[in-house]
């Protein structure tokens, strides 16, 4: 099975900060990230600490070694897929890493079950986070990786184990 570019990749680490994304999540998820091809070459766009940025494939794969599950929207032509690609690129490397959310909204939401608001922001984003607003998830703001993986199972995608 060959990725192709729109896949989600629903990832997960063997690194400190994985396991305990995992754990205060209750996930078996720690990342997620999106497939893309640029001039048919193989690239990851995800948010890590320094941001939402472009990574070559094999780079990616070598310096985070994550296991994944992949969904794919099996329905999407070739135009669609071209657009959520597009729409990725349009973070890259200006888009901060939501730290914020991620040590504080998301463990908030996991103890009193109310998601802490801050509205619409775009200007900082966490993996699945980024990916849910490439998707046009709504509240893609409140996504933990496992909610985006869930959310992906409700509306159809395919899951592929790699």
């Amino acid at each position: 099975m060959n990725l192709k570019p729109g896949d989600i990749l629903h990832c997960s680490g063997n690194r400190l900060i994985s396991k305990l994304i995992k754990k205060f999540t209750k996930s078996k998820f720690s990342h997620t990230a999106l497939y893309i091809e640029i001039w048919d070459q193989p690239y990851i766009i995800d948010a890590q600490k320094d941001g939402v940025n472009v990574r070559p494939f094999q780079e990616w794969i070598k310096k985070y070694n994550y296991s994944f599950t992949v969904s794919r929207n099996e329905t999407l032509n070739k135009d669609e897929i071209k657009e959520i690609c597009k729409i990725a690129l349009t973070k890259t490397g200006h888009t901060a890493y939501d730290i914020e959310s991620l040590i504080l909204r998301q463990p908030w939401k996991l103890i009193t079950g109310k998601w802490k608001e801050v509205g619409d922001k775009q200007d900082k984003m966490y993996c699945s986070e980024f990916v849910a607003w490439v998707y046009q998830v709504p509240d893609y703001f409140k996504m933990s990786p496992e909610d985006l993986y869930n959310w992906c199972v409700r509306h159809s995608f395919t899951q592929y184990e790699f």
